[in-house]
């Protein structure tokens, strides 16, 4: 995917972020984070890598084992345009993020006939399965570089949130969507710039 890694995107579509004002709240804090979007799409993680031989020069070559890595990343990358505001600066300093993941639910952890829309007792609560959620981080600032919206993903000193969970749980975990995506939210890490503060 074609995108400008440091110019302003003009997209046409206004920004649901584009006008809110940075708050502060007490002494040292940020009430209002740098940047925020909701991506919809399927999360897949990045970092996984198996050897394959290319056949056409012979050589071995280290690819992605997700095929799903490079659809979730565009998907990441042009919701972060559509949600920069207009002159966005790609983000220079340290930052917070928070990410929550919402996995789609296999249709196997459902019921049938009637009880289609109900989760079975015996499945699981959690998705602690694949995909790992390190790795889902991984892709995700990734294309958070790919899109400007930070300089490079090095500037991630620390995560407020990291969460996967199922899209049943919509309405009763903050920030879990009613379709699989992620919210992402990046923070400012306030006295960042002092030694030891």
């Amino acid at each position: 995917m074609d995108v400008p890694l440091w110019e302003a995107e003009e997209t046409g579509v206004p920004s649901v972020f584009a006008e809110k004002p940075r708050e502060t709240g007490p002494v040292g804090t940020v009430s209002a984070p740098l940047f925020e979007v909701k991506v919809y799409g399927a999360p897949a993680p990045q970092g996984s890598k198996s050897a394959k031989r290319n056949r056409h020069t012979g050589r071995i070559q280290l690819v992605e084992s997700s095929r799903a890595v490079g659809p979730w990343r565009e998907h990441v990358v042009a919701a972060a345009l559509r949600a920069r505001p207009r002159g966005w600066k790609p983000i220079t300093e340290p930052v917070a993020v928070e990410m929550v993941f919402t996995l789609t639910r296999p249709r196997s952890h459902f019921g049938t006939g009637r009880n289609a829309a109900v989760v079975r007792p015996s499945s699981p609560a959690l998705p602690a399965s694949v995909p790992d959620l390190s790795k889902l981080a991984r892709s995700t600032e990734d294309a958070l570089t790919t899109a400007a919206v930070y300089r490079d993903d090095a500037l991630v000193v620390e995560y407020r949130r990291l969460v996967k969970r199922y899209h049943t749980d919509h309405g009763l975990v903050p920030d879990v969507m009613e379709a699989s995506g992620c919210v992402i939210r990046l923070w400012p890490v306030v006295g960042a710039g002092v030694p030891g503060g």
